[in-house]
């Protein structure tokens, strides 16, 4: 799951999933709407042969929107082992083919982030690949940032992990509020600043349910038992889009002026990839994997009120160019295009070896010598970050870095080889995790350079002091004289235990903070060494942190200009 999920790393606060051609937001347009009817009044379902609630194992979930309704599902139990994402591990995908990439990356980041979300619910360990767990998801549904989980729940573990605060619900205490509909209902009561409207969470014993706020879980639970209108029965478009792709182990929806926002918030998909849905266009693609897990098909449907002569032929001529055994149909009309594809997963898994570099030849590129890591703790963020900087000229065309939770990033200079001072950085668990470097060249071949393992452990105050005393860091502040920002020139002028040091600014953009140190060194910092980091003149704090062994955290605190 790590592979398919892997995905979500490539995460961005940016709102534009695909770049080029999705720039629907949220805000209802003149395009064909999908619900015109009262949310509280089901209609009939459309046809008598097919029955999008009973037949497929996520139609029951489909609750309407005026907004539209982004959606993935996913049969964890029928998923590659080893995941799929269609990019080989690298930047670029292995094939140029929409009727693969569309679902398996977009479904593949919709399934990393339902994962993080049920952790909010006690459910991590449920989750997670190697991890074993009382409860257990077999199959996730997203719906507009609302996730269903179904299975098989310890309610009584996971009552107990709500409403403490712990680490399994990044620092969240819950309570009960109620019990309706066969779910216990929980809101939250108590948050660390660094996690933001924290959601809400309704537990049975074969479904768990974690939405934004209180109205959408209930909408979402009274869609389940059919006392709320489903957006196939009001709109007999949907139902066919819906037979037509079927169901399957990955399913991905969008409909009506749904953006990935709808789905995703904060953690966009950074994908450029060659087809995205436009405004009006309404689609659903499921992939289905073989029992052997060898092949794949790929089902694509899509309506429209018009469709241009450029987009049918884009379509025409993108879809299905990668597909095995001469399975590629294509079928396109002036409002409706439907395509099926069977697909050689090997093309597309990561654990790809076609363009794999020896580590004896990745060092040739880099030497592993020649970079710093640099763990910064989460702050008022999610997620830490791991800062790998590179201290000589290289032969590299790019460095890549992957976090075993599934975060990765990777730079690649533009007409130059990587070089002094260019730096990456991955998201990384603030509970616990390693973060593998890779050499990339030229051609795109990619080599393991090293794996650090990052000191995510709690720095006690104590050690803290013990380790930078109050006198070893002298600050030396100069005002705005020119420029938005004034500047913080922090200067260790006593040795100290400290592996790095980590100089952060709480007002000025993060893009200032900054490093010294590595926690490969087998020297700490010492005296001499400067951090200099810009800082809002108007009121402004800079936290240091320092790494000691295994173990992060706070080292000293400049509270602004006297």
């Amino acid at each position: 799951m790590s592979a398919l999920t892997a995905a979500l790393a490539g995460c961005t606060g940016d709102n534009d999933e695909e770049s080029d051609d999705n720039s629907a937001d949220d805000t209802p347009t003149d395009n064909t709407p999908i619900d015109d009817t009262p949310t509280d009044t089901p209609t009939d379902t459309p046809t008598d042969t097919f029955d999008p609630a009973s037949d497929l194992p996520y139609g029951q979930w489909l609750t309407t929107d005026q907004s539209g309704l982004f959606f993935a599902y996913a049969n964890l139990d029928n998923l590659p082992e080893h995941g799929v994402t269609g990019t080989n591990g690298s930047s670029e995908p292995s094939v140029d083919d929409p009727l693969a990439l569309y679902p398996l990356v977009i479904g593949g980041a919709a399934v990393g982030v339902s994962q993080l979300t049920l952790s909010f619910a006690g459910l991590g360990q449920a989750v997670s690949s190697t991890a074993t767990s009382d409860s257990t998801v077999s199959e996730i549904t997203a719906t507009n940032r609302v996730i269903i989980a179904e299975g098989s729940f310890a309610t009584d573990q996971l009552h107990e992990r709500l409403i403490e605060p712990t680490d399994e619900t990044f620092g969240i205490a819950y309570e009960q509020t109620s019990t309706d509909r066969g779910f216990d209902r929980y809101e939250p009561v108590e948050a660390p600043d660094s996690v933001n409207d924290p959601p809400v969470v309704a537990v049975a014993d074969e479904t768990v349910i974690v939405g934004p706020d209180t109205s959408q879980l209930e909408q979402t639970i009274a869609a389940g038992d059919g006392d709320q209108s489903r957006i196939f029965e009001t709109n007999e478009n949907v139902t066919e889009l819906l037979e037509q792709a079927g169901s399957g182990d990955l399913v991905v929806g969008q409909l009506g002026p749904a953006t990935g926002e709808r789905l995703f918030g904060d953690f966009q998909p950074n994908t450029d990839m060659q087809f995205g849905p436009q405004p009006g266009e309404n689609v659903v693609s499921a992939v289905e994997f073989d029992a052997g897990g060898d092949t794949f098909e790929s089902r694509f449907a899509l309506t429209a009120t018009e469709l241009s002569a450029d987009r049918q032929e884009t379509i025409k001529t993108s879809f299905g160019t990668a597909t095995i055994d001469n399975s590629r149909s294509v079928e396109v009309s002036d409002d409706h295009i439907t395509a099926t594809g069977t697909y050689d997963i090997e093309q597309l898994t990561e654990d790809s070896t076609k363009k794999e570099l020896s580590e004896a030849a990745a060092a040739e590129l880099v030497s592993p010598e020649a970079l710093t890591f640099q763990y910064e703790p989460p702050g008022d963020q999610q997620f830490g970050e791991l800062w790998v900087t590179v201290t000589e000229e290289t032969d590299a065309a790019g460095i890549r870095v992957e976090a075993d939770s599934g975060g990765y990033a990777e730079i690649q200079p533009q007409e130059r080889s990587v070089g002094t001072d260019d730096s990456v950085a991955a998201q990384v668990d603030p509970e616990g995790d390693s973060v593998t470097a890779f050499a990339v060249n030229s051609e795109g071949a990619i080599g393991e350079l090293t794996t650090v393992s990052v000191p995510t452990d709690n720095l006690s105050e104590k050690a803290a002091s013990q380790a930078v005393p109050a006198d070893a860091l002298s600050f030396n502040y100069e005002s705005a004289d020119t420029g938005d920002f004034g500047s913080l020139t922090i200067e260790v002028v006593a040795d100290t235990d400290a592996k790095t040091l980590v100089a952060q600014p709480q007002e000025a953009p993060s893009l200032f903070t900054d490093r010294v140190g590595s926690l490969t060194s087998d020297e700490p910092v010492g005296t001499g060494t400067t951090l200099q980091t810009a800082v809002e003149p108007d009121g402004d704090e800079v936290i240091v942190y320092g790494t000691v062994d295994s173990a992060t955290g706070e080292v000293a605190r400049w509270q602004g200009p006297e």
